[in-house]
């Protein structure tokens, strides 16, 4: 069939509009230039230009309709005149294209919709565009058929015999209808692919995808040596302008076509994450949909992030094997898999990123454990997981594991350890990754330690009931935390608080709990409590705790000028000097007489009476009250002396006050004569100026008359 006349049919309504739909998967990613979307409030506005077929216009937006006349999509306030409007998705025509070599035919399906059959009945002009050529056309009842063939691309039977390959030839049509193309919903059906002479037994797949201004068309197909079709073709694929279907003019031939079509992609990888630095082989297992027809014939190689993936072997019709070694590069990526042929490379790119990574530590709980084992510790990072050959060891000794892994997570490394017989207690955790070099944590050291006791030696643990007087208490509390005492009283247990020493992991010291008064001493329940690695340390003790009553003070006198001697009732806890030769109790002066450096010598202390000496052996035969202390009390009790009103007068009548006050009084008296005197001359000096004033004015007097 000879050409008709070519028209350049250009789509008037998107001239300056450039735009690409990129096909992937289900969804289709809009690329334009010119195209303004905003969005305001709860309302959108979206340029329905964009859109190129009824299915995509109708159903993108509800303000969009297809102008089936124009085969543009706008705004629905934009039309202004128009016979064939379609504003829903299910008045749509379909198209389905069929050939056979001779005959092309493009069936419009729903052509009972109102718009579509208006359309074909009014005598439409209707042609087949293949190639720039325009050719006629035949409607019969929504049936368009277009009896096209390049006899060219038909080789005669000597030809065949005569020729290795069957020639693939790929051509790009339109239906044209009133000098308007037709625009199909899926745009592989305005592409014809077919070979020089049917093969019954062709095994192919298409691809079609827009990426760069470019439209592609690949098809590709598996070796048939019946047919003589080569797995490897050089015109597989078709590449036009994605805006106005020009074919592709480069002079040199693209050497890699990146292919981003969804019927050939990546579609996922396992693992997808290694550690950059291993001592075993990995195997990466790679699916790839339709992988057989770009692998058959071409040499396949495979990079995960941009780091090679060995000796890849294809396991079936989806599935690529490869090997990675030590990469020792941390970093990540997409998996790149290239097909090498003769003529082209064809690469495909996931989405999907492979990642090399380098696991992190950072924390560790527990820090203290018992050498016995048992204690659950984690350790916190990330990529933990990455391989389950994770092992912890205790410094750099591997010939022991440390821990059993009872718990592995992307972020946590739970174990539970076993016993430890090693020599050296302290050091950093060594954490091994498929066998390889360890990564130690050294922010915090792990100790081994024995679990806490309380030595058995003879300790005596005796208090007093407002609790005022510490224990001393002698063990190994090494690492511990939360320590306490307790004792029962009465029925109820009672906690106090205790200290490690700084330093020192061998003693702490204890504040009893303030109890009732026992009226006299009682021997009660004593046991510890201690926090270690987690877990609550229970030491009961066989000692009991003696518990006596509260001193009693009455009053205090002074002998001699520098003892003092305080009465009342004393525990026998207080009447005994402590290791240094010191009692618990002390004695300072009070209030404006105190001072920190001067304390009471003491003495003796008896059931009924303390005594004491003055600090510097200083009188103190004037003082009338004390201040004793017992143990770490922070309240002072004060003790007034015996017949204190007595002594405040004599305090006042000291010879030294008596001196002092008469001294005073006859200052006072010698300055008040002194003042009545000065008075007394300026009272006279004052008649005598009155009386000369009076004598002068008498004589003004006269001297006037005269």
């Amino acid at each position: 069939m000879a050409p008709l006349e070519y028209n350049n049919w250009n789509h008037s309504s998107i001239t300056g509009l450039v735009f690409a739909i990129l096909l992937l998967s289900s969804s289709v990613e809009i690329k334009a230039d010119n195209v303004n979307i905003t969005e305001g409030g709860s309302c959108q506005e979206i340029n329905c230009t964009i859109y190129r077929s009824c299915t995509q216009c109708t159903d993108a937006h509800s303000g969009c309709s297809w102008l089936f006349e124009k085969q543009i999509c706008l705004d629905r306030n934009q039309i202004l005149s128009g016979k064939f409007i379609i504003d829903t998705k299910e008045s749509c025509p379909g198209y389905a294209v069929t050939y056979d070599g001779y005959s092309l035919q493009v069936t419009v399906s729903n052509i009972e919709a109102r718009s579509v059959e208006t359309f074909f009945n009014v005598r439409p002009n209707i042609g087949c565009e293949i190639e720039n050529a325009i050719y006629n056309a035949l409607n019969v009842n929504g049936v368009i058929t277009c009896n096209w063939v390049d006899k060219k691309t038909i080789p005669t039977k000597e030809q065949r015999i005569r020729i290795k390959t069957n020639p693939l030839y790929i051509f790009y049509f339109s239906i044209v209808v009133n000098n308007v193309r037709l625009q199909f919903d899926n745009p592989r059906d305005h592409y014809i692919s077919y070979h020089g002479w049917t093969c019954p037994k062709e095994n192919c797949t298409i691809s079609f995808w827009e990426s760069d201004s470019r439209k592609y068309y690949c098809k590709w197909c598996l070796k048939n040596d019946g047919c003589k079709i080569a797995a490897e073709q050089p015109n597989s694929c078709d590449i036009r302008n994605a805006i106005n279907n020009e074919k592709w003019k480069d002079v040199a031939p693209l050497s890699k076509i990146e292919v981003r079509s969804p019927d050939v992609a990546i579609e996922s990888f396992e693992p997808d994450v290694l550690l950059y630095t291993r001592n075993t082989l990995t195997v990466v297992s790679i699916t790839v949909k339709n992988h057989r027809f770009l692998a058959e014939s071409r040499n396949t190689t495979v990079t995960l992030a941009e780091q090679s993936c060995d000796d890849p072997v294809t396991v079936d019709d989806q599935t690529v094997n490869c090997t990675v070694d030590n990469i020792k590069v941390v970093g990540e990526g997409p998996v790149v898999i290239e097909y090498s042929g003769i003529t082209s490379v064809l690469s495909l790119k996931s989405v999907q990123k492979f990642r090399f990574i380098d696991p992190s530590l950072t924390d560790l709980s527990p820090i203290c454990v018992p050498a016995t084992g048992g204690t659950r510790i984690e350790l916190t990072g990330e990529y933990l997981n990455t391989t389950a050959d994770v092992q912890v060891f205790f410094r750099n000794n591997r010939m022991k594991v440390m821990c059993e892994i009872v718990e592995l997570k992307h972020d946590r490394i739970v174990c539970v350890t076993n016993a430890h017989t090693y020599q050296k207690k302290s050091g950093p955790l060594q954490v091994v990754f498929d066998g390889a070099t360890g990564k130690y944590y050294k922010k915090k050291i792990f100790t081994y330690v024995n679990e806490p006791t309380v030595l058995q030696d003879g300790q005596v643990f005796e208090g007093v009931a407002s609790g005022n007087v510490p224990l001393t208490v002698r063990g190994g509390f090494e690492c511990t935390e939360n320590q306490q005492m307790y004792v029962d009283y009465n029925g109820t247990r009672y906690y106090g608080i205790c200290v490690v020493r700084n330093n020192s992991n061998t003693t702490m010291d204890c504040w009893p709990p303030k109890l009732d008064d026992p009226g006299q001493m009682t021997s009660l329940s004593l046991g510890f409590r201690v926090d270690l690695a987690g877990k609550v340390v229970n030491l009961p003790q066989q000692t009991p705790y003696f518990l006596h009553p509260d001193p009693v003070y009455t009053d205090f006198e002074v002998f001699d000028g520098t003892v003092v001697r305080v009465d009342g009732m004393f525990p026998d806890l207080l009447q005994r000097r402590r290791p240094n030769g010191s009692y618990i109790l002390e004695v300072t002066f009070r209030g404006d007489e105190a001072d920190d450096d001067e304390r009471f010598t003491m003495i003796n202390v008896t059931e009924n009476y303390i005594e004491c000496r003055s600090p510097f052996d200083s009188s103190v035969a004037d003082i009338l009250e004390i201040a004793i202390t017992v143990g770490k009390q922070v309240k002072q009790t004060v003790v007034q002396r015996r017949h204190r009103q007595y002594y405040a007068i004599v305090r006042l009548l000291s010879p030294q006050k008596v001196i002092g006050g008469i001294s005073a009084l006859l200052i006072c008296v010698f300055a008040l004569i002194f003042c009545v005197k000065r008075i007394m001359k300026i009272s006279k000096q004052y008649n005598m100026d009155e009386r000369y004033i009076g004598e002068l004015g008498n004589i003004n007097t006269g001297i006037d008359g005269n």
